[in-house]
């Protein structure tokens, strides 16, 4: 199997690597051909410049910029989060040492006055309510007497 993909100075032969390159070898020759190419430089370079330009894909124009570009965004996006996170973190540890802390309670008794209103004196809308209850009152009675003539 060796005289297969091996010549007499011990480097891979064109046709073994031909083979390599388009995929027909078997498990155990992939696996020798690439400890050895692993090891030697020469028939690395050799596998190397078999492959002609055409063999390999043709990258579109500004593909290397909207890589770029998506990679910047990428960490734009990041970094905000990152201050993001920050912020909200500073937030609940000041939140944390107000509410842990005696400051809340010394901001409640800093003396701020409160205002006492007093209540209103109803005197006058009491005596007017009570002028028309008793309006409405005389009205009803003098409605169930008519009521009263007209039945007899």
């Amino acid at each position: 199997m060796s005289d297969d993909l091996f010549n007499s100075s011990g480097h891979i032969k064109n046709s073994a690597l031909k083979r390599f390159r388009d995929g027909n070898l078997n498990d155990i020759e992939l696996v020798i051909l690439s400890k050895h190419i692993e090891s030697c430089e020469e028939c690395a370079e050799k596998l190397t410049d078999s492959f002609e330009q055409v063999d390999f894909l043709k990258v579109p124009g500004g593909f290397q910029e909207e890589i770029k570009d998506k990679i910047n965004r990428r960490h734009e996006k990041n970094r905000q989060f990152f201050f993001y996170s920050l912020k909200v973190s500073m937030a609940a540890c000041i939140a944390l040492v107000f509410v842990f802390s005696s400051t809340l309670n010394f901001m409640a008794s800093t003396g701020v006055r409160t205002l006492k209103i007093k209540s209103p004196q109803f005197t006058v809308v009491n005596s007017i309510n009570m002028k028309l209850g008793n309006f409405t009152n005389k009205i009803i009675d003098m409605e169930g007497f008519n009521n009263e003539i007209q039945k007899k």
